[in-house]
């Protein structure tokens, strides 16, 4: 019983923050649907996926998980466990397992590491279990560990509906990667772990005044943008998401306490988009998700001399090129 399966990280184009509290917080259902496009980085080494090997045995005494050569433990084992029990039950079994997971790219930096391994971990485990789950029904799954884990699972670009139970809140895809030209250039400002992690942030979502307005807004945007993907029209779709991002730092930094992910940097990055497309009519748009990396979204055509751009700023300690990626999927290659 043993699998192992790659994922990759998404960005958030109609951000996620906040649960809705009307049902248990353990199930992850957002505040509000949310679109995002799956990553495939293509420069530097960087692919932006998690690669998961995970083997269940009746001989196994005890559950072991390790990401990146370390043992995990507390609320990372917690949030693993919330997964594979969901999925054992369902099985209807009790092994204990063995996990070992590697990402490519910084951990908890604001880079959707979470999304991309409890993705991983949801595809290994079901096709290590032998459930036979569509697409949307792995997404459900994922959520529990990390609620964007559930746009992880496919590629290309992808619609989360809020819905109003565990089977109800799921992802599905919008389009494949190959049906809307879009690139983005990651300026990398600091890969270090951040503060305050995403599943922490999201309790203080309500705290802020601006969280309703956000939410009711972000509803029409959702539906908005997916008729931008679908229409081929790029400079609607980078209005929408920039104008979302920025919604969603406005209710971070006036929660209670507030949070405040970016960086002088990022702020700097921000203003170079802006002149790009001011100055040099290049339509170039940013979004920023839990953390001070900045994502420039632009055409592919324009992605090298963007890149340019953002690499000469004092302090960008590298830029990571983006299109959207394949379908999460097992492999063969095992780690253990």
């Amino acid at each position: 019983m043993k699998s192992s399966a790659i994922a990759h990280s998404n960005i958030a184009l109609i951000k996620y923050w906040g649960n809705w509290n009307k049902v248990s917080p353990e199930l992850n259902i957002p505040l509000n649907d949310s679109v995002s496009m799956t990553k495939y980085g293509f420069s530097q080494n960087t692919h932006l996926q998690t690669h998961t090997t995970i083997e269940f045995s009746e001989d196994f005494k005890e559950n072991k998980a390790i990401l990146n050569d370390n043992l995990l433990k507390g609320r990372d084992m917690e949030r693993i466990l919330k997964i594979i029990n969901a999925l054992k039950k369902l099985k209807k079994i009790d092994y204990k397992f063995k996990m070992i997971s590697f990402n490519d790219f910084p951990t908890q930096a604001g880079l959707a590491s979470s999304a991309a391994g409890f993705a991983a971990l949801t595809i290994a485990a079901a096709k290590a279990l032998n459930l036979d789950l569509s697409q949307e029904e792995l997404s459900t799954f994922a959520r529990l560990g990390s609620g964007s884990a559930a746009r992880s699972i496919h590629g290309g670009f992808v619609y989360w509906y809020r819905g109003t139970s565990h089977e109800t809140s799921y992802a599905e895809q919008i389009c494949g990667p190959n049906n809307f030209d879009v690139n983005a250039i990651i300026a990398i400002i600091d890969e270090g772990k951040k503060d305050v992690s995403s599943d922490l942030g999201h309790e203080l979502a309500n705290t802020s005044i601006f969280n309703t307005l956000r939410v009711k807004k972000s509803h029409e945007q959702a539906d908005e943008i997916k008729a931008a993907i679908l229409d081929d029209d790029f400079n609607k779709f980078g209005t929408i998401a920039e104008n979302n991002c920025m919604f969603m730092h406005s209710v971070m930094m006036t929660s209670e306490p507030a949070l405040f992910y970016w960086s002088p940097l990022t702020l700097r990055v921000i203003k170079k988009v802006l002149n790009i497309r001011k100055a040099e009519n290049l339509d170039c748009f940013f979004t920023i998700d839990a953390g001070p990396n900045v994502h420039c979204l632009c055409r592919p055509e324009n992605t090298e001399y963007i890149q340019n751009m953002l690499a000469k700023i004092e302090g960008i300690e590298k830029t990571i090129l983006v299109k959207p990626a394949n379908d999460s999927y097992t492999t063969n290659e095992h780690l253990f």
